[in-house]
């Protein structure tokens, strides 16, 4: 397009220097042509100047997305996997709490002492799912959030940081049940540190704490009027832990969820 304005104009001043008889209303009206191709030329350099600049922009953003999904894709992996591992750990404790349970009614409490304290180390392993949350708090606090362009994954990120809200409450909640009832009643009738002659931490792997390796003089003292507390007891930690577990099933489907979108958008980026 600028190539053809300005072989018009070369034309024009040719034809200038050559008609050296042309009319002067003529002249007028090729130099009114000539100064109107050069205006379109300046008006045609800036836009394209502008689109480039546009194309530019774009480019930046896009690269930008690509960035952000990928430290998602990541993080939200790395919160996919901690996630089942605590979900797992979960599980075995809300069944620990039903075997308990069941020793209990079956009033054999005290006729199987071995088994009751490893029951109750296990029971006294619940796990919390603490979520990493550096670069999707980051994207939504900062203002970055504008450079995703899918509107579901966006919403997405934000409802993602009020659910671990929500479930930050049942977490504090089963601890605080944990700390002020039940673990005063258990310290008063079971001798734990026998429960510790078993005890192995799974991220010990290089064995660097010690366990107690004698066995307490202490014997449980647990009467027959204590066994309906102490079966409410089990029964009120294991109600307080199955809303962990529930929230934490709910998120691994929101996380998985979450996951896919994010797949979804750097397959159409990459």
């Amino acid at each position: 397009m600028i190539k053809l304005f300005r072989k018009i104009r070369q034309a024009l001043l040719m034809e200038n220097q050559t008609s050296a008889k042309a009319s002067a209303g003529s002249k007028v009206s090729k130099y009114l042509l000539y100064a109107f191709g050069e205006i379109l030329l300046v008006v045609i350099g800036i836009l394209l100047a502008l689109q480039i600049d546009s194309w530019n922009d774009q480019r930046i953003e896009n690269m930008q997305e690509v960035e952000l999904l990928r430290a998602m894709k990541e993080e939200f992996q790395f919160n996919a996997d901690q996630l089942n591992t605590s979900i797992n750990t979960n599980k075995k404790v809300a069944q620990v709490c039903k075997d308990l349970t069941r020793m209990i009614r079956a009033d054999s409490v005290t006729a199987a002492p071995d088994k009751m304290y490893d029951l109750l180390m296990r029971m006294l392993d619940f796990n919390s799912f603490d979520a990493r949350t550096g670069v999707s708090g980051e994207i939504v606090t900062s203002g970055k959030l504008n450079i995703l362009k899918n509107d579901k994954l966006r919403a997405q990120l934000v409802n993602w940081l009020t659910i671990l809200e929500d479930c930050e409450e049942d977490i504090l909640f089963r601890s605080e049940n944990y700390t002020t009832n039940l673990m005063p009643f258990l310290m008063k009738r079971f001798p734990l540190a026998n429960g510790e002659l078993t005890k192995k931490l799974d991220f010990d792997k290089n064995n660097y704490l010690d366990t107690y390796t004698e066995r307490s003089p202490f014997k449980i003292d647990i009467s027959p009027k204590d066994l309906m507390e102490f079966e409410n007891q089990i029964w009120h930690h294991k109600h307080n832990h199955d809303y962990v577990m529930i929230n934490e099933l709910n998120t691994r489907d929101f996380i998985n969820t979450t996951r896919k979108m994010i797949e979804e958008e750097l397959k159409k980026k990459e």
